[in-house]
């Protein structure tokens, strides 16, 4: 078959004896690993890159053949990777997170429908990109929308020079329309205020009535709205949707090119308000339960907000 000169179940009694002896250098139990399947496929993102994806039928497989800290994946991409000319990438999903999200997808679409938006076919969309995960989500909203970007720039407090650049950077590469807006800068009080509570909700929700008068001017009917604080709602005839919310992607998804766009003012919030640091902690622990974020991303996650 493509990528392997011999049959799947030749393929797959390999990388059982690979991982077992990885498991037992590093110290590791011996444990029975179920792999249902497994495919090859070129990452859309860098052609370079070869994603071999294991499909697992529970998460404990899942768990078991990524190992504590990714060791045993990584330890199997290394003694993988010099058969492939490509730069090898190895990523583990179980069959009940893939039908979890399926799931959530279909009732979305649902919902939208029912709220009078039927996306079964590309519509404009204008998306708010501000942060990692927006500008990473780009690639899975251009399933379902065609976007326009917009950034709002309050100052360097909100957006630094490097993720402005970065943003930017990103969106010219992907040939995406956008426009940088500033309709204020924030002064001292509003960031001391910003970093006392949530500032998602202090700066970012504030600025619906800016994104609802642009969409208006440019007459888009939907507007994609990461931080929005509900999944979804109509105000004055216009869509606006929580993509994340309403459409999950896997926070390994999210990681564009392995850089960070984080958000200044909530990481000063977390350092300085226990009630947001508690927040994200309760949506990250929440996340992992959900199959959305691996247990270890998570962990490294939390640890961002505790320091």
């Amino acid at each position: 078959m493509q990528y392997i000169d011999k049959s799947k179940e030749e393929f797959l009694s390999e990388i059982y004896r690979i991982v077992e002896k990885i498991r037992l250098k590093i110290g590791l139990n011996k444990s029975e690993i179920t792999i249902s399947d497994f495919e090859f496929k070129i990452d859309a993102e860098n052609k370079d890159n070869l994603i071999l994806m294991f499909y697992t039928p529970t998460r404990t497989d899942k768990s078991l053949l990524i190992g504590p800290g990714g060791w045993v994946i990584g330890k199997l991409r290394e003694k993988l990777n010099d058969n492939f000319k490509e730069n090898l990438i190895i990523r583990v999903e179980s069959y009940i997170d893939r039908k979890k999200e399926l799931e959530t997808i279909e009732n979305s679409v649902f919902q939208l429908k029912k709220n009078g938006l039927d996306i079964s076919s590309k519509k404009d969309a204008l998306v708010v990109i501000q942060c990692e995960n927006d500008l990473s989500s780009i690639d899975f909203i251009k399933k379902y929308f065609n976007p326009f970007c917009i950034t709002f720039d309050l100052g360097t407090a909100m957006l630094p020079h490097k993720n402005r650049n970065r943003i930017e950077q990103v969106l010219n590469d992907k040939n995406i329309n956008y426009e940088i807006l500033s309709p204020y800068l924030l002064n001292n009080k509003q960031i001391i205020d910003a970093i006392s509570k949530n500032p998602c909700e202090i700066v970012c929700n504030t600025l619906i009535s800016e994104m609802i008068t642009y969409a208006e001017d440019k007459n888009f009917e939907i507007i994609i709205f990461n931080h929005f604080n509900k999944d979804y709602e109509l105000i004055n005839g216009i869509h606006i949707i929580n993509f994340l919310k309403m459409f999950p992607v896997k926070l390994n998804s999210l990681i564009h090119k392995g850089r960070s766009l984080d958000c200044p003012l909530f990481i000063q919030s977390c350092k300085r308000n226990k009630i947001t640091k508690t927040f994200k902690v309760k949506q990250i622990v929440s996340e992992v339960y959900s199959g959305l974020v691996e247990p270890t991303e998570g962990a490294e996650e939390i640890m961002k907000y505790l320091k």
